[in-house]
């Protein structure tokens, strides 16, 4: 009982330590990870390359996964390419239990110590720090294997389990159930596979035993992988099923050559830490053949999950310069118009985050992924910015011209959006988050009443943006001009009923009086910006200009 306790406390231990890993690794280099894989997979060849970089720096094939597929999801990839890029994480996390079952645990002191220094030394809230924090993830970990492998070893002589086991040996669909079990259990196969070859080492299984239990861990990873994707949108979900078709394939084949030829399991007798190298030599193969299948794979995933057309034209960023959306006025700008929609959704997004910071603390690690996040939203605000300059070369007729300078305005608006979010952000973090403050309940109430008005105001941007129909602009336009004028008048009145609480000497109010004005004049000003984005003579001119 003892050793399944101390097993249970190293499988723990590794689950936090990976789990700062990718945490560390995504906060530090989450957006520009993202980046680099929207931009650099060009074929499949590269995309396993890169699926295997990414799970083993993240350690998780899961994780890889789901950033592959909100990715894919964009449509800034092709399924076949998503596909390919999955196949590496999976081998990438395989290689890992490899890398990691070694005796590395003299590097364990050190990391920790040197993470420590880092996270602590540096604050969290930077850099240096989050850095710090993979270095005490990575310690973790490796301590987390030791106490693992140490605990199986009583378990070769345990009167109470050896039963059990010798039953699992003699029935391969108990291994397999066993495998997914600890997968499923550990939400790692990475832990399951090394609870495997730990056993495997202290003679509680045999060897043919542990490589069936393998197969159920990889098993449990290729669910594990479909059921996080079902987050994100269905061409998001493309890849995920399209590797659940190929993994259950090759496993279905595994599994018959493990029940048919014995050479299998004779060979892999003779060599130590046998179920990880089944493991890493498996998802190796899968990720080798499975190149060569891609795009026929894909297909199958696109015909289960069929997407409306208008989804199918979204488009990387370098994409936006391609010749056919360059090739008139009236087409370019209408491209230009789906692009600044999207950014102008992802502002949304963005700025739906703030709520969390208006009613709680986060960590200082999240508030570095918002400040990506808004580098992110500007890069691609950058890039519609050039793309506009390209279209002003080509002849563009008068209404052509009025929305050329009208989406120039709307993308110029959303920079400005952009700062000002940032702005909020930081102040925040500094003045409530760092401190562990809060607002009093009134005056949560408030900001979050400002917050919600600015979102119906993106939401109206956002229909201006997409619609056609001059008088349908108009209209919506002057919604949000009445609405601007609305919010200015209701911050003088909430300013008053602020000030109130503070002469009545709340605490909270009093702690977070600076930081309450400033956020309520930057909420009024991000609101103004997106309410007065849009000119009201420019998006009125077409209609004249036709009755002309």
């Amino acid at each position: 009982m003892q050793s399944l306790i101390h097993m249970a406390g190293g499988i723990a231990l590794l689950l936090w330590g990976a789990y700062m890993v990718k945490t560390g690794m995504l906060r530090t280099f989450g957006v520009a990870l993202r980046e680099f894989l929207s931009k650099h997979l060009s074929n499949r060849f590269a995309a396993v390359a890169s699926g295997t970089v990414l799970a083993s720096l993240l350690q998780s094939a899961t994780a890889a996964t789901l950033i592959i597929a909100s990715i894919t999801s964009e449509g800034l990839i092709s399924t076949a390419i998503g596909f390919a890029c999955i196949l590496g994480a999976d081998f990438g996390s395989a290689l890992m239990s490899r890398i990691l079952s070694f005796d590395l645990s003299f590097l364990s002191p050190l990391m920790i110590l040197a993470g420590a220094i880092c996270f602590f030394g540096r604050h969290p809230d930077t850099r240096a720090g989050q850095f710090g924090r993979i270095l005490l993830g990575l310690g973790i970990v490796m301590l987390a294997l030791k106490l693992i492998i140490a605990s199986t070893m009583p378990l070769r002589t345990s009167p109470e389990l050896m039963p059990i086991f010798e039953q699992i040996a003699q029935m391969p669909i108990m291994a397999i159930l066993l495998g997914i079990g600890l997968g499923l259990g550990c939400f790692s196969s990475l832990a399951a596979v090394i609870i495997t070859t730990g056993l495997v080492n202290a003679g509680v299984i045999p060897i043919s035993t542990g490589l069936w239990v393998v197969l159920g861990a990889d098993i449990e990873n290729t669910i594990l992988g479909l059921m996080t994707a079902l987050t994100v949108s269905r061409m998001g979900r493309r890849a995920p099923i399209a590797n659940t078709i190929w993994r259950s394939t090759m496993l279905a084949l595994t599994g018959v050559a493990l029940a048919t030829v014995p050479a299998i399991h004779e060979f892999f007798s003779t060599i130590p830490d046998a179920p990880i190298y089944f493991h890493v030599g498996i998802n190796l193969a899968f990720s080798i053949i499975g190149v060569f299948f891609v795009g026929i794979v894909a297909k199958i995933a696109e015909r289960i999950l069929p997407v409306e057309a208008d989804n199918m034209k979204q488009k990387k960023d370098k994409g936006l310069f391609s010749k056919e959306n360059l090739i008139g006025g009236g087409m370019s700008l209408k491209v230009a118009a789906s692009e600044i929609g999207k950014i102008t959704g992802e502002v949304r997004d963005f700025w739906k985050d703030v709520d969390d910071l208006l009613r709680t603390n986060p960590p200082q690690g999240q508030i570095l992924v918002l400040h990506d996040r808004r580098n992110y939203i500007m890069e691609r605000c950058t890039t519609v910015s050039r793309y506009l300059s390209m279209v002003m070369r080509s002849p563009l007729t008068k209404d052509d011209a009025v929305e050329w300078q009208y989406l120039k305005n709307v993308n110029a608006s959303l920079k400005l959006a952009l700062d000002v979010v940032d702005r909020i952000v930081t102040i925040t973090a500094d003045k409530k988050c760092a401190k562990n403050r809060s607002f009093t309940p009134e005056g949560l109430s408030e900001l979050q009443m400002l917050h919600s008005r600015a979102i119906a105001c993106i939401d109206k941007l956002g229909t201006i943006v997409q619609a056609s129909d001059p008088d349908e602009r108009k209209a919506v336009c002057v919604t949000l001009l009445e609405e601007r004028e609305a919010m200015i008048k209701s911050s003088f009145e909430l300013t008053q009923h602020h000030m109130e609480r503070v002469s009545k000497g709340l605490t909270g109010a009093i702690e977070t009086s600076a930081l309450h004005l400033e956020l309520q004049s930057l909420f009024t000003r991000f609101a103004s910006i997106i309410c007065t984005s849009v000119n009201f003579e420019a998006v009125t001119v077409p209609n004249a200009h036709e009755e002309a």
